[in-house]
């Protein structure tokens, strides 16, 4: 496999990425990071660093080609890319104190991990203790969720996030596992990518039961939630998996100013589907928020928590329907 970059690649183009990996049958990795100037979304940080994880797993090897020291470069090293990738470069870098500008990728395989990453982040924020809450909520669920489809500890979630000038937060997270497909398989009736992605995003729905609403430990909001965050916020979320890539689309603004609706369900939003020119092994989602500009975290939470309820009421019915043969 060999990972070129292109000169930016965020969720609203993050194609540009997808389309400059090339799987050509070797075992091995190579990562090629273009001579110029370029820009990336966290979530293209993680996913190279998976696939090299995958690579490794596998009994291939990593290496690099054609690296040259501008701020770019320079910007990965300090984001931790080619240490996650074991790479030594020896490229120069001032380590600035990254309090509320980013954080650098983060190998999470358990709970405690995750826990510090978010209590790590979140007060670095200019946020007021109630937007505080919403980020610490959609960091956690995010990398959750990710973590359960790993599906082994050895493979991890990689997390990065990032604040822009504007406050928006970029968030990006990605393992090398089992993939949304084989982990929800083992409770729920799935048979591909596609049909895997849209089951994950439905509320009340997680891999680690059958039932409807989860259980005491997981009640299969996570996903669900950050779209919903996404959507208020009018930005993009992208989850990619398997032969699949899924990109929620900004929500148009109206003239009387209404609010986004939140749907139950991914057929009903505004999304892009892409067969992946690569098989993607694990799963990677990144997703973009304004806390600034979505609701008040208490009526974010009423909002989607009546969306959730009555889809896990409706799922529950039509689970249970008397079936005539």
């Amino acid at each position: 496999m060999r990972i070129g970059l292109p000169d930016r690649a965020y969720l609203a183009d993050i194609e540009r990425f997808l389309s400059m990996v090339e799987e050509d049958g070797s075992p091995d990795l190579t990562f090629a990071p273009k001579q110029g100037l370029f820009s990336l979304h966290p979530l293209v940080l993680s996913m190279i660093v998976s696939m090299a994880d995958h690579c490794r797993f596998k009994g291939g090897s990593v290496k690099l080609d054609g690296l040259v020291l501008n701020s770019s470069t320079r910007y990965l090293e300090r984001m931790g890319l080619f240490k996650l990738m074991e790479q030594e470069t020896g490229l120069p870098v001032v380590e600035h104190d990254p309090a509320g500008r980013f954080i650098p990728l983060t190998r999470i395989t358990n709970n405690q991990e995750l826990t510090k990453f978010v209590t790590d982040f979140v007060p670095l924020l200019h946020a007021t203790p109630t937007e505080a809450d919403s980020v610490k909520y959609v960091l956690y669920e995010l990398i959750r969720n990710v973590l359960e489809h790993a599906g082994a500890v050895d493979r991890g979630a990689i997390a990065a996030a990032q604040v822009t000038s504007t406050g928006r937060l970029l968030i990006g997270v990605a393992d090398s596992g089992i993939g949304v497909c084989k982990s929800l398989s083992r409770s729920h009736p799935v048979t591909d990518h596609k049909s895997a992605i849209e089951l994950a995003f439905q509320p009340g729905v997680t891999g680690t039961t059958a039932r409807f609403g989860g259980n005491e430990t997981n009640g299969g909001a996570g996903l669900f939630f950050m779209k919903a965050m996404s959507t208020l916020a009018r930005h993009h979320m992208v989850m990619v998996t398997g032969d699949q890539m899924m990109k929620l689309l900004t929500q148009p603004k109206h003239k009387n100013g209404s609010t986004p609706a939140i749907k139950s369900k991914l057929e009903d939003d505004r999304v892009r589907w892409r067969e992946m020119p690569f098989m993607y092994s694990g799963t990677a989602v990144g997703v973009d928020i304004t806390v600034k500009e979505t609701l008040a975290f208490s009526d974010l939470l009423k909002e989607i928590r009546e969306v959730y309820h009555v889809n896990v009421r409706k799922s529950t019915r039509q689970r249970n329907k008397a079936r005539f043969v």
